[in-house]
């Protein structure tokens, strides 16, 4: 079994210590009723040791009525592959994003029918119920994301992806509408680098540089079949230099927001 990733661990972990706290129980009282020592709690609410099945159990029991199971079966889902769990919850849990994307829209940025098509058909062997569920995870990420006011987004988009027409005309007119209003709105730093730019900077693929609330930095590099989550700060440095450049490179933030909305009006006229 592959290690739990260490995101997984410290969410798990707050969420054991909130429910702790919320039932009147010290770490030692918790240890007791099911069966473990206070130091082992201690290394569960700190994410500094994987909980046991028994004790996850155990935990749910007592504390959870529930809500740990799902947790934790969200956070590690057996359909989903470990690095898309910690991704996603370092996604969930950062203070700022910025991010190249050269061939879809960012999960957490897309509305309903754009994601169904883009799951379906890079997964063409999910079931129906698990091509649904998830659908249903994006959607809810995206919808999250759009409602909170962290993590803040740095968004520069390939040209040719606003001219892409994944599910069609009308998905696409609503994905773009959707991204468009986020822009316009504030919610997300929208700019678009024109694929004819000789010098194009964004040549080895989408990544993205994230900055977590206690100021740590990663990077993540993604393919259809895994990604890569970098730590090293030479490593991150050099991602964010590469953001810096296609930023650098890219129409500015208010002729971008046009390019899409006059998108949007072609596709209305077709």
């Amino acid at each position: 079994m592959p290690p739990v990733p260490k995101q997984v661990l410290l969410r798990y972990g707050r969420e054991v210590a909130r429910l702790r706290t919320e039932a009147e129980l010290t770490q030692t009282a918790l240890a007791h009723r099911v069966q473990s020592s206070k130091s082992q709690i201690s290394d569960v609410e700190r994410g500094k040791a994987p909980p046991s099945p028994a004790l996850r159990k155990a935990l749910d029991g007592t504390i959870g009525f529930g809500r740990l199971s799902r947790l934790w079966e969200d956070l590690t889902g057996s359909n989903r592959a470990p690095w898309l769990s910690e991704i996603a919850t370092a996604i969930q849990e950062a203070e700022a994003i910025w991010e190249y994307q050269a061939l879809a829209l960012p999960s957490y940025l897309q509305v309903e029918r754009y994601a169904h098509t883009l799951i379906r058909t890079a997964l063409p062997w999910l079931s129906p119920d698990e091509l649904a569920k998830s659908v249903e995870e994006r959607v809810t990420r995206a919808k999250n994301f759009a409602e909170s006011l962290r993590p803040l987004l740095w968004l520069v988009l390939d040209e040719t992806l606003i001219h892409r027409r994944y599910g069609g005309v009308r998905v696409t007119k609503d994905q773009l509408t959707y991204l468009a209003d986020l822009a316009e709105s504030g919610r997300i730093t929208l700019q678009i680098m024109p694929a004819d730019h000789p010098g194009h900077p964004g040549n080895s693929g989408s990544f993205r540089v994230i900055t977590m609330r206690d100021a740590t930095e990663l990077a993540y590099v993604e393919s259809a079949e895994e990604g890569r989550i970098l730590t090293s700060p030479t490593v991150v440095a050099q991602r964010r230099m590469l953001l810096g450049s296609l930023q650098g490179l890219a129409w500015e933030p208010e002729t971008s927001l046009r390019a899409v909305r006059e998108e949007v009006k072609r596709l209305v006229s077709d």
